[in-house]
């Protein structure tokens, strides 16, 4: 990978940390996709009686469950979009106005796009059941084992971290897709057709945004993996560090707000990308009327949502 492509990459993601920074509101509808997200887990992991189910009906719901995740994580998405198109326009940001037009305008064509998700991660998560060790009997809820789930915290595998790798790589390419859907009103064939064409062009970008994002998500999470190893006793021999509730509780706040946050850093990411590339368009549509020679990519200047310049105004 070229070192130009890491350097506008790192750009990207010091962008989305500082936009962070002036805008924490960015991260509220990811957020509340955590408060719902995590309860469903844990009663899925600790509460329902998937005894009661066959082999066919338990794929059905874990496909089910997984839509509903794939379809909430966008229409989250979707919302701190149409804030980044409120700034990019000139306008007054508004959490209210955002929501409304997601679900009047954008809801309809993210529906299909989460079905896809799903699809794929339905497939990647019978992969990685198929590939994992069986666990020994079903364990209590407590603190400890709730924030172990949540975090998806188990022992490590290659095949294991390949699967999550290719899964993160996945979902990144569905949210470079969706600046398609809420900023230009694509349909959902088009949609898909503009993200993957963005993809394609800016590969080197995405890739290294790929890895510095996979990076600052293995720092955020490093904090609970340190204490979960302290605190499980392993090949029978008692854990280090006897944690309380309490403590295991405090874990389980900070892991809502790592997961949100990593969530935030590939989505801010993708869109950052995605209207880098609109300014490149843009550019190079002026330059073919002119009878100029067309810009690379790297001869334009990486947009900002801290500027006041409203990129999105063309």
């Amino acid at each position: 990978m070229a070192k130009g492509s890491w350097s506008r990459g790192w750009q990207l993601i010091v962008s989305t940390l500082k936009i962070f920074q002036k805008y924490p509101i960015f991260i509220v509808p990811i957020i509340i996709v955590w408060l719902i997200y995590a309860p469903i887990i844990i009663y899925l992991k600790y509460f329902f009686p998937w005894n009661n189910f066959g082999f066919g009906a338990i794929l059905g719901i874990i496909f089910f469950m997984l839509f509903i995740f794939s379809f909430i994580i966008l229409i989250s998405c979707a919302i701190v979009l149409e804030l980044i198109q409120q700034l990019e326009t000139g306008k007054e940001l508004c959490l209210g106005s955002a929501i409304q037009e997601t679900m009047n305008k954008d809801l309809a064509k993210i529906f299909p796009i989460a079905l896809i998700w799903a699809i794929i991660w339905f497939i990647l998560t019978i992969i990685e059941a198929l590939l994992s060790k069986k666990e020994e009997g079903k364990k209590e809820f407590n603190a400890e084992n709730a924030a172990k789930t949540l975090a998806n915290y188990r022992e490590f595998s290659l095949s294991r971290a390949f699967i999550e790798a290719l899964a993160k790589g996945i979902r990144m390419i569905i949210f470079l897709i969706l600046p398609a859907v809420a900023w230009e009103d694509l349909g959902f064939v088009d949609a898909i057709k503009k993200g993957l064409r963005v993809l394609r062009s800016h590969l080197a970008e995405f890739a290294s945004g790929y890895a510095l994002t996979y990076v600052a998500a293995t720092i955020v999470f490093l904090p609970p993996a340190i204490m979960f190893e302290l605190g499980t006793g392993r090949h029978g021999n008692p854990p280090l560090i006897h944690f309380p509730d309490s403590v295991w509780v405090g874990v389980i706040v900070y892991i809502g707000f790592a997961w949100s946050f990593c969530m935030y850093l590939e989505q801010m990411f993708t869109a950052n990308l995605y209207l880098w590339h609109l300014k490149w368009e843009r550019k190079v549509d002026s330059a073919k009327k002119e009878g100029q020679p067309l810009p690379d990519f790297v001869d334009i200047e990486q947009p900002s949502l801290l500027d006041n310049i409203p990129d999105l105004v063309a």
